[in-house]
């Protein structure tokens, strides 16, 4: 008898062996290929190269303009900007749900216990099945055990789409670093921008008053008009007029940095600085770089295949489904009984499901998994063209703008020229004041359009830059980290005050 018992046991564990061995073998469902997208970014650009340097210069582009003052800003914004944060948040969210779907593939089991005391009265015989008159005490240590095989890959492709989706929300994380950092790049050179235009305001200003003492001292000698006096005052308040705009300009453009910070702007300050120069424009290889390259693409094909995996799912649901399952358990009316041999309650067994008729249920969802899918992939390939055009935009403007800057430039250097030699003539006698006075403005006046152009221009090259990914490849290893913490410490708030504290 007990040969046999032992045996029986013996074929129970083999069984459930080979049922182990066998789950997820198969995956029902298509495997995931990555789509041919060439026709969607074409295999060269339309656009004319602009200057190229290093590849790895992209890494950090921010770093090209040479600016102390950016450059920490930049550092402050990916510690501390809230956006970047909540993305962060994301990515562990997607990796502890990876996790709850991952725990489906393993067994479970439970432990419990309870300890029940009744008594019936004599009426109530049978009413509970204790006898009348009766006091009884019952107790009872169990443990139970579940588990539903994955003999089709359902929970394993479960597993793939969250995997994908946890790609897709630390591609996510870069595509909001990117913008972000290419944003406040784009409000500090309007800051620097504006600055420099302040300085030549205040200068045109000095010189309109100059020309207008001229015309006073000219309408005092009575070779002058009052309409050339009148003339250089308009012209005086509307250069002043212009002065409180660009003080405007200037307050936004350091509350916009601020925000990005996400600190109060009373709470920043920032050092002094120019203009910000040209840098050399990072590489721009093939268009099918992009797809590694820009985190948005990456972003939309890893949703791409996440709906991919939840078409498997959701093919599963047509297979039956089986179940293992027992219970141990001691039950005794003396306490100090319980956990006996002679106590013990044991059960096992298994069961199936098939699914025979749902109203069409598992073949709608189907249906609906794979139109999500289709859905997913002209998202990936209108990224891709997108991207393609946003680069090929930024191209030009980057040409175009330094075109401007060139002629400007020329003219710049044509004016101080004359400048230099209205005001020779004017010390020789054989030229007014007036005469160097109007150089002077018209070369201010020509010095703005430069530092707008400038502006403009450097705006293009930040626009290229984020177009082509720039910075993405600084990201995964800060998400990485974020990752990491959240495996070591456990929570997102310990993860969040740690970083916190690097930083500090």
């Amino acid at each position: 008898m007990k040969n046999r018992r032992i045996v029986r046991g013996l074929y129970i564990a083999g069984f459930v062996v080979c049922l182990t061995a066998i789950s997820g073998c198969w995956k029902v469902g298509p495997d995931y290929v990555a789509p041919d997208l060439t026709q969607f970014h074409g295999e060269k650009w339309k656009t004319p190269l602009p200057s190229l340097c290093p590849e790895s210069a992209a890494v950090q582009w921010w770093t090209q303009f040479h600016d102390a003052e950016l450059e920490r800003l930049v550092n402050l914004l990916l510690a501390q900007n809230l956006t970047l944060k909540s993305a962060r948040a994301r990515i562990v969210e997607a990796r502890s749900q990876r996790g709850v779907t991952r725990a489906d593939l393993f067994p479970k089991a439970y432990l419990g216990g309870y300890g029940l005391r009744t008594r019936a009265a004599d009426d109530a015989q049978g009413i509970i099945g204790v006898p009348g008159g009766v006091q009884t005490s019952l107790f009872a240590g169990a443990a139970l055990a579940g588990w539903e095989l994955d003999l089709w890959g359902r929970v394993q492709r479960l597993v793939e789409a969250a995997d994908s989706t946890i790609e897709a929300n630390r591609a996510a994380y870069g595509d909001v670093a990117v913008s972000l950092v290419a944003e406040l790049a784009l409000s500090y050179v309007d800051l620097r921008a504006v600055e420099s235009r302040v300085r030549l305001s205040q200068r045109k200003v000095l010189l309109l008053e100059q020309q207008s003492k001229l015309a006073a001292s000219r309408l005092a000698a009575g070779t002058g008009t009052r309409q050339d006096f009148l003339q250089t005052q308009t012209a005086i308040r509307h250069e002043k007029s212009q002065l409180h705009a660009l003080g405007q300009a200037k307050i936004i453009a350091e509350n916009s940095i601020a925000a990005l910070l996400g600190t109060p702007p009373s709470k920043v300050s920032y050092a002094s600085g120019c203009q910000l120069p040209m840098p050399v424009v990072a590489g721009m290889k093939l268009p099918a770089s992009l797809l590694s390259r820009r985190p948005d693409v990456r972003k939309a094909e890893q949703e791409y295949a996440s709906s991919v995996a939840l078409i498997g799912a959701a093919e599963a649901e047509r297979y039956p489904k089986i179940a293992l399952g027992g219970v141990l358990s001691f039950q005794t009316a003396d306490f100090e009984k319980l956990f006996h041999a002679d106590t013990l309650v044991y059960a096992f067994g298994g069961g199936i499901l098939v699914p025979v008729f749902t109203g069409g249920r598992i073949d709608a969802q189907i249906a609906v998994q794979k139109s999500q899918a289709e859905q997913r992939k002209f998202a990936l390939q209108q990224t891709v063209v997108d991207a393609v055009a946003e680069v090929e935009n930024s191209a030009v403007g980057v040409a175009q703008t330094g075109k401007q800057v060139a002629e400007l430039t020329c003219a710049m250097q044509e004016l101080r020229q004359a400048t230099t030699l209205t005001s020779r003539l004017f010390s020789n006698g054989l030229a007014n004041k007036d005469a160097v006075v109007s150089s002077e403005l018209e070369q201010v006046d020509v010095e703005d359009a430069l530092v707008v152009a400038r502006q403009q221009e450097l705006g293009e090259v930040i626009h290229l830059y984020r177009a082509l990914g720039g910075g993405w490849d600084v990201v995964p290893e800060r998400v990485q980290q974020t990752a990491s913490d959240v495996k070591t410490v456990g929570t997102v708030s310990e993860v969040q005050s740690q970083k916190e504290q690097r930083h500090e």
